[in-house]
């Protein structure tokens, strides 16, 4: 084994390490969240993560999005926005937190997250991603404080960032918007 191999073996049995110890965190909070039974058998083998995350930065999801922009206390027309996605939610996809990311993706019905996508938040404390099995259409959710000019004075608010990507599912939330 040389340095590099050896150094790579170091790095997947400290991610297994990691996943051992946070993972019955995130399978406890995720059960609860999307009032489904969350077994290891829904998460991906630490080299699947690896694969799904490559499959993923290959995706051309950085030129070909939708981004829109909620705030805090308008919750009801983010839900009605992630409605029109029901039927593709409502499939298998990848469910990526962002805190999680490296040691856990779940492949499971990610419909939940239209009611639910404040408790996942709250959970990971940034963001999460949905992607769809062929990593070509998919969602991000954010929540941030921005600046935003409104009614002519500057204000420090909290938003919630919704960013559609791929042909298929945009053109599902431009028929609601």
């Amino acid at each position: 084994m040389n340095a590099e191999q050896r150094k790579e073996k170091i790095k997947t049995l400290r991610k297994q390490e990691d996943r051992k110890q946070r993972l019955p965190e995130y399978i406890t909070a995720m059960t609860s969240i999307s009032e489904k039974v969350i077994s290891e058998n829904y998460i991906l083998a630490i080299e699947q993560i690896e694969q799904t995350l490559i499959e993923l930065n290959g995706a051309d999801f950085n030129f070909n999005y939708l981004n829109l922009s909620f705030a805090e206390n308008d919750i009801k027309n983010l839900k009605k926005t992630l409605l029109a996605l029901k039927l593709e939610l409502s499939k298998e996809n990848y469910l990526k937190l962002y805190r999680f990311s490296e040691i856990a993706i779940l492949k499971i019905e990610t419909n939940f997250i239209i009611d639910k996508f404040v408790e996942v938040i709250n959970f990971d404390g940034d963001s999460f991603c949905v992607y769809d099995e062929n990593f070509k259409n998919g969602l991000w959710i954010d929540y941030s404080q921005n600046y935003w000019f409104i009614n002519n004075k500057l204000e420090f608010l909290w938003i919630y960032e919704l960013r559609i990507f791929g042909k298929e599912w945009m053109k599902l939330i431009n028929t609601e918007i």
